[in-house]
């Protein structure tokens, strides 16, 4: 028989239908599921021999999901921030440095950086995907994983690209519980229309879903401007990719015709607060859920946001909007949390597993310390999950029955190790990468 674990006298944010908020209730946890959920006193009745997890003074909330990132490009932390263009004269002349070893480490190390911020899903997109899924299995994360796939310009190009990103998915399907493969074009201007046509009946035969970025800087915009004539997402739309199944980061550069094709479309923008606000150019993130696009939430790579906690996150993503806008009710807090659950989780197709605190549901769940001075008092308890905490107030995580962060503290890698080898590997990067190209002398300070 397995064994079950209760937290006990907690406060939950069920993100259930009805979203209710219980306090001082109990949640078991049997096996890798969500047993139940009721009073201490009925599930200690219920479960007289489970283990126990004090939860007072804590909240416990779905394990958020990030829709867009990069974990294994940790060791390149901060090195595009505010670089004009920094994708194409600083990441990619970096990237080509890379050894395996080091997508391994820095997948090690941006996974473990976001499980203690909070998230116990991730939505990745990256070169040599093979090594990070190992990564991420190690870590205990759950990941919808895409080896990324670029015909032109990028760092690692060719039809070698192709064939491996298909390969992924067919290698990983069903293979692992924590483990969803997915398709991973890089972008509208680094993939040619026909391996875009090819990887869009891919999907659609394979059963998985696609995750790219779409009008991400200036110059893919105006590639596609004077190749096509269009913008990005119109470009998208008009040979057939679009649709539900499709994780379209960023999408800054667009028009407001190409906002209602978004959300006509169903494909999902992915909004990245602070690497957007970073940068000087937030996409109108209120506006495409206010025409019924579904937008989510991630963090991007730490080159331009530099760290990878997702509930430091939600205060961005909230005061970027109330800023861009004018409305100070723009993204309310109840929506941003729905975006980072309930939403994230049907994204990625498993709406009926994930993103709620539900009986029968997986066990993927965060606890929020909230009784600190920075916390108190509450008044709106939503309000305050994402207006005064931070990923320094995660205290456990669990993902798929297991806690994996406990104390704020890493059960399944030693953080101190993974520090020290971000700094010894990441010098050891860029020296490598300054030695080929001349140009990025000045990264290295």
């Amino acid at each position: 028989m397995e064994n079950t674990l209760l937290i006990e006298n907690a406060t939950l944010v069920t993100m259930n239908a009805k979203r209710e908020v219980l306090t001082g209730a109990s949640l078991a946890v049997t096996g890798e599921r969500i047993a139940a959920i009721g009073t201490p006193t009925d599930l200690r009745a219920q479960f007289p021999n489970a283990e126990s997890l004090d939860g007072r003074g804590k909240v416990v909330l779905p394990g958020l999901i990030n829709a867009h990132t990069h974990i294994a490009m940790s060791l390149q932390k901060g090195i595009t921030l505010a670089v004009p263009e920094g994708i194409y004269r600083v990441m990619w002349p970096v990237e080509r440095a890379l050894t395996p070893e080091d997508i391994v480490v820095g997948a090690l190390i941006g996974g473990a950086e976001a499980l203690l911020g909070g998230t116990t899903c991730i939505v990745d997109h990256y070169f040599q995907m093979e090594g990070i899924t190992q990564a991420v299995i190690t870590l205990g994360l759950r990941g919808v994983l895409g080896h990324t796939i670029m015909s032109r310009l990028g760092p690692f190009t060719g039809e070698q690209e192709l064939e491996e990103g298909i390969d992924f998915v067919r290698r990983w399907k069903g293979r692992h519980p924590l483990i969803t493969p997915w398709l991973a074009p890089h972008a509208t201007d680094t993939v040619n229309r026909e391996w875009l046509l090819r990887l869009r009946d891919s999907a659609s035969a394979e059963g998985v879903g696609l995750h790219l970025h779409i009008a991400q800087s200036h110059r893919e915009l105006n590639t596609i401007q004077q190749h096509f004539g269009t913008g990005c997402v119109t470009y998208l739309h008009d040979i057939g990719f679009l649709g539900p199944d499709v994780l379209a980061a960023h999408c800054i550069y667009i028009d407001d015709a190409e906002l209602e094709l978004l959300a006509t479309s169903g494909a999902h923008p992915i909004y990245c607060p602070m690497g957007h606000a970073l940068h000087g150019k937030v996409q109108r993130a209120w506006e495409l859920l206010q025409r019924g696009a579904g937008v989510l939430i991630g963090t991007d790579c730490v080159t331009s946001n530099n760290e990878m906690a997702l509930v430091s996150e939600l205060r961005v993503a909230g005061v970027s909007q109330k800023q861009l806008t004018g409305d100070p009710q723009a993204l309310p807090a109840a929506k941003i949390l729905e975006m980072v659950t309930v939403d994230a989780a049907a994204a990625i197709g498993m709406g009926d597993q994930l993103g709620a605190l539900i009986p029968g549901y997986l066990a993927d769940l965060i606890m929020l310390e909230m009784s600190k001075l920075h916390a108190a008092p509450t008044y709106s308890l939503l309000d305050n999950i994402v207006y005064t905490c931070n990923g320094r107030d995660v205290d456990t995580v669990m993902v798929n029955g297991r806690i994996v962060v406990q104390n704020r503290r890493l059960l399944t890698a030693d953080e101190a190790e993974l520090a020290a080898e971000a700094q010894e590997r990441g010098h050891a990067l860029i020296r490598r990468a300054v030695e080929k190209e001349s140009d990025l002398a000045w990264l290295w300070k």
